[in-house]
Parts: C-alpha cells; sequence; structure tokens
C-alpha cells in the first residue's frame, strides 16, 4: 500500500520563475483592461436609455463628450477596484494556460493598439 499520510495536506505552491511573474502580471493588465473596456460599453448602453432633453434643452455636444469620458473613466475605475469580478475570473480561468507558455507570454505588448 502507499503512503496516505499526504491525504487532504494542501502542497506547496512552487516558486514562479521571472518569466511565469511577468506573464502572470500582462494576464492581470489585459483582463483588467478587458473588464474596462465592457465596463464602458455597459455605460454607454445605460446612458443611451437616459433621455437627451431637460427643462434647459437639448444635451450640446460638449456635454455629451464630457458624459463619454466620465462614463469612460468611472468603467476604468471600477475595473481597477476588481469590485465587478470579471478580471479576477478571467485570471483564474487562464492561469494554467499563461504559464504553461510563460516564455512567449511574458513578451506579449498588452498596450498594443490597433487603428481603424
Amino acid at each position: 500500500m502507499g503512503d496516505l499520510s499526504n491525504i487532504g495536506k494542501a502542497q506547496a505552491p512552487q516558486a514562479l520563475t521571472p518569466e511565469q511573474t511577468q506573464a502572470l502580471s500582462r494576464l492581470h493588465q489585459a483582463a483588467t483592461a478587458l473588464e474596462g473596456v465592457f465596463m464602458q460599453m455597459v455605460m454607454s448602453a445605460m446612458q443611451s436609455t437616459v433621455p437627451k432633453d431637460s427643462i434647459f434643452g437639448k444635451e450640446s455636444a460638449s456635454e455629451e463628450t464630457w458624459q463619454g469620458m466620465l462614463d469612460d473613466q468611472r468603467a476604468q475605475e471600477m475595473s481597477k477596484s476588481g469590485a465587478i469580478g470579471i478580471a479576477k475570473v478571467l485570471e483564474e480561468q487562464l492561469r494554467s494556460q499563461v504559464l504553461s507558455d510563460a516564455k512567449h507570454e511574458s513578451h506579449v505588448d498588452v498596450e498594443r493598439r490597433i487603428d481603424p
């Protein structure tokens, strides 16, 4: 019979290599950015349901621009706080995949933007 003394005991986590640490950091950045984009889309959809007329008249283009910028900032702050939890779930789901290819993932440019 095998040794049963380790049943039910948590295994000590293995130390991460610098590449794995960097890959997980980039995963966190990407997941947080994705959550921010999603929350901005939600806020934009919510804002589109609000009537544009008030007792002061129609909303001006500058007010609309300001409101869009405010919504974007709010969405980014919500994603940074971690209160929504989308980024955390993404990180948990992708952690093993990122760690398995840490050599490549540690060099991915998260901040790269795609121009239209």
